[in-house]
């Protein structure tokens, strides 16, 4: 059975943007029900209107079995290649035996002496060095990627001061040492202005606050910067996004181009398929507008 999900918003296209992100999909693949509507009229301008909504994933047993068809039949014609560049590689080495047994049938005629040439002086190849360990590092250089109170005190006083700068006087800023990040986590009221556009703020703030603790550093010491779980929950949605663009690309068998994303995102996306055996990921474009395609394996 589907599972079914109850939503309720000020409007039926609403609640179900919001099941479809639930679900991980698009709203094209839902089907619903309206449960009930309050506010119909005069009442609704007075009261404030709210439609609730059940939802479910349309097809979705036919879905996995088409998927299942599809696989398989991949399954088939890639064993199918694969024994016949067997063949042919066998077919190959046996000519290849025949063409040298009959070199062999044939008399030799003695190779003429050649003067031997002095070999010429080359220079010894520099080795190539391999990046060193956490083991191998000097103490200077430990130092230099070491996470310290100074890191933290920065980053604390940057995020601090420029969230306050953006209106968010109430918000709590708390920066602690994570061992070899330092982690930044932000409350209050209001934060969806901190996050904006599928994070988009927040990660502006994140890289500012990045650029003002490595300032005086050779080395990077990375920071991250968190609000209510956020970036935990957005991770969860776009892998979610990925396995539904996976079954897509299989059921219509074409490619499927995203929506600009930033790097982060972009490699939760790759992260989240590249163990699949039936399609791929890249990415395409120039950064701000760098896009993740996925694809059919070849």
């Amino acid at each position: 059975m589907p599972r079914k999900i109850e939503k309720n918003a000020k409007s039926k296209e609403e609640a179900l943007r919001l099941a479809a992100e639930e679900f991980g999909v698009p709203v094209e693949e839902l089907s619903f029900t309206v449960e009930r509507e309050i506010g119909k009229g005069i009442l609704g301008k007075l009261l404030g209107r709210e439609v609730i909504i059940s939802a479910w994933v349309t097809k979705e047993a036919e879905e996995e079995q088409r998927i299942r068809e599809t696989r398989e039949l991949r399954r088939k014609k890639m064993e199918q290649q694969k024994a016949a560049e067997e063949a042919a590689k066998a077919a190959e080495e046996a000519e290849r035996r025949e063409k040298h047994a009959a070199r062999a049938e044939k008399p030799k005629r003695p190779a003429p002496e050649k003067k031997a040439e002095p070999k010429a002086e080359t220079a010894p190849k520099a080795p190539v060095s391999a990046p060193k360990t956490e083991k191998e590092l000097s103490p200077a250089e430990k130092k230099r990627r070491e996470v310290t109170e100074k890191s933290v005190s920065d980053a604390q006083y940057f995020a601090e001061t420029l969230i306050h700068m953006m209106g968010l006087e109430d918000a709590k800023i708390e920066a602690k040492n994570g061992g070899k990040s330092v982690d930044v986590t932000v409350s209050g009221e209001r934060m969806g202005l901190l996050i904006g556009k599928r994070g988009d703020t927040l990660d502006a703030v994140q890289y500012l606050t990045s650029l003002y603790v490595n300032k005086e550093k050779n080395s990077y010491i990375k920071v991250n910067i968190d609000t209510e779980g956020y970036r935990a929950k957005r991770e969860e949605t776009l892998v979610r996004l990925a396995k539904s663009l996976e079954r897509r690309v299989l059921r219509e068998g074409h490619d499927i181009e995203l929506e600009p994303m930033s790097p982060n995102e972009r490699r939760i996306i790759h992260a989240a398929l590249q163990s699949s055996e039936d399609v791929k990921t890249y990415s395409v474009g120039e950064e701000p507008n760098r896009k993740v395609v996925i694809a059919l394996q070849d």
